[in-house]
């Protein structure tokens, strides 16, 4: 008779064992790091290529680079730079812990290649990017030697740009220089590489010659320059020097760029990041050619007798061809405000023209009563004029207090505005006056923005209500102003600070003269244009310009000079195709903090 209870125990002792067995037979044949060590941060080292780096007589189909792990290529079309660039693209494949490149292009006879692995290939366990390797080889019997280095920084900020730039650079041999400057945007360069995250960049293992060098944002990827993309180039062709010895430092120790010899690359972790510090390094200034082709962007009846036109870009001497208007030009040129002096008028025939811009256009509109307005349309002209009123809650005490009306006024009552001081219920009286705004075809002063001024001085720190009577303004089309009411505090003269900057300008003859065309900008610290002066327009003592900027608010500010070469008040970025540069611009090496009730002086030696 079977005892069931020594059955049962020895069943249970042999599952036990089989799942034992299974446990460590999986365990065996599974491959990978075992859990619960450190993670890998390190980058695949490379053990070997074949054929070797530096090869002459280059003939193979493929190379191989052999690492010390299982290895992958990420993102090859952009990571993987090519130069001189190949037409049809090399494919990738991993073998082991092997990458091997098959090359799908035919290489042209007596010429060095250089392949840049830049972030490209990465481990497989963790995707820890190798930061950049190089593989160099000759079709010819002997490795170019020569190399061009330099940076590029944006025209106007003159930092690196965020984005990596393509540089890029074309032989001056006779086939190219018939392209003339048309070769940029027209045929593959000779040779190409990028821009570090610091600008710098640097061709190697190119031919001796001189080179047309080009910086650009390369938005399509097709190693040509488009017009719609920031540009950097230099005027005269670059004389292509010999490769410095290469050095390796180690930036773990306390190297710093001081100590490195002048004729020595850097190679810092990443590699990406090398900065050459010879003296023959060149400078490319990036920027985007400004869009000239002006044109009408909107054009439309905002309500009854007011048209609102918008252009391309500012129209600098506008002229309108149309009987029975007035029109006000914005401050940035590019909006122009039409109002016709009848306002029942329902259409209008305007020939728009600004010679300074190559501008003429025809507008013909129609006005088109909205939806769902026929209470308004009733009371058209029973309408009172709407105004606003551009004094703050906190009111410089340096400056004007002003309304804007919805239409141009004619005729003002101009007394008929009074100012409470609420501390002490003083009533001060003040006068309206129109700013005088030139309009075609009317011959009265007319304007929508108006000037409050006391007839006495207003109290720094007193706080004020102003109040406009009704119907003092009558604007256009015979209506009248609505009641205005503002309170507000008069801020005082110890709340802003003053900075003068005493402007030192270089000896030579060359700067004397571009100095009288300077202009000095003081910026924010999000480098908005706070104030800007023209150096030619202020007190020259000696060979020091003074320039001072007044009643600024307590903040950090920086200054920046460029060189008004086209006199238009502004700073104007390059044209390739018109040869010409940007604008110059120099800042002052350091940034200021202003404080309140404070004289700041700063000497600036150019």
């Amino acid at each position: 008779m079977i005892n069931l209870k020594l059955y049962f125990k020895q069943l249970i002792l042999n599952v036990s064992m089989l799942l034992i067995c299974s446990f460590f037979l999986y365990s065996c044949a599974k491959q990978g790091y075992p859990s619960g060590g450190p993670v890998d941060k390190q980058p695949p080292i490379v053990k070997g290529v074949n054929p070797k780096t530096e090869s002459t007589n280059f003939n193979a189909k493929r190379f191989r680079i052999d690492f010390d792990e299982y290895v992958t290529m990420k993102d090859a079309d952009n990571n993987v730079l090519i130069s001189p660039p190949m037409a049809n693209k090399p494919e990738y494949s991993t073998k082991g812990h092997s990458l091997i490149v098959k090359l799908s292009d035919t290489l042209a006879p007596n010429t060095t290649y250089l392949f840049q692995f830049k972030n490209a290939i990465v481990d497989f366990n963790e995707g820890n990017p190798l930061p950049s390797f190089e593989y160099v080889f000759s079709t010819g019997n002997m490795l170019d030697s020569m190399t061009i280095s330099g940076s590029v920084a944006d025209a106007l900020t003159q930092k690196a740009s965020d984005a990596t730039l393509a540089v890029v650079a074309y032989e001056m041999n006779p086939d190219n220089l018939n392209w003339g400057d048309s070769i940029v945007g027209k045929i593959s360069p000779t040779y190409q590489t990028r821009t570090a995250s610091d600008g710098s960049f640097q061709f190697n293992y190119i031919r001796p010659g001189k080179y047309k060098i080009i910086a650009l944002d390369d938005a399509d990827k097709n190693l040509r320059y488009s017009v719609s993309e920031a540009i950097a180039w230099l005027d005269s062709p670059v004389e292509a020097r010999l490769m410095p010895k290469r050095e390796t430092i180690d930036t773990t120790n306390n190297t710093t760029l001081a100590d490195v010899p002048t004729d020595t690359v850097i190679y810092g972790q990443p590699s990406d990041s090398i900065k050459h510090l010879a003296k023959h390094a060149i400078s490319l200034s990036l920027s985007k050619k400004e869009t000239c082709q002006q044109r009408v962007l909107n054009k439309e009846f905002t309500n009854r007798g007011h048209i609102r036109i918008i252009t391309q870009t500012p129209m600098l001497n506008p002229v309108i061809e149309c009987d029975s208007v007035i029109w006000s030009l914005s401050a940035k040129g590019d909006t122009m405000n039409v109002w016709t002096l009848r306002q029942t008028r329902d259409s209008v025939h305007i020939i728009l023209s600004d010679t300074a811009t190559s501008l003429c256009d025809t507008i013909i509109l129609k006005f088109r009563e909205p939806k769902k307005s026929k209470r308004i349309t009733e009371n058209t002209d029973k309408n009172l004029n709407k105004t606003e009123s551009l004094v703050t809650a906190s009111h410089p005490y340096f400056d004007t207090m002003c309304i804007r009306f919805e239409t141009p006024v004619t005729v003002c009552n101009k007394d008929s505005l009074t100012l409470m001081l609420l501390d002490d219920s003083t009533t001060i009286y003040a006068k309206i006056m129109l700013a005088r705004n030139t309009y075609s075809i009317f011959q009265h002063t007319s304007s929508t923005l108006a000037y409050i001024l006391p007839t006495t001085s207003l109290k720094q720190g007193g706080k004020y209500v102003f109040t406009i009577s009704p119907k003092i303004c009558r604007d256009i089309y015979n209506r009248f102003n609505d009641s205005v009411t503002v309170t507000t505090t008069i801020t005082r003269a110890e709340d802003y600070g003053s900075l003068t900057v005493d402007l030192i300008p270089p000896s030579d003859t060359v700067q004397d003269d571009l100095i009288n065309h300077a202009i000095i900008q003081l910026l924010s610290d999000n480098d908005i244009v706070v104030r800007q002066l023209p150096i030619n327009q202020n007190g020259q003592s000696g060979n020091t310009v003074k320039l001072t900027f007044k009643n600024l608010k307590p903040s950090s500010y920086r200054i920046r000079l460029f060189y008004d070469l086209n006199g238009d008040g502004r700073w104007t970025p390059g044209d390739y195709y018109m040869h010409r540069q940007p604008e110059p611009v120099v800042y002052f090496p350091k940034k200021l903090q202003l404080r309140a009730n404070w004289e700041m002086n700063e000497t600036w030696n150019l």
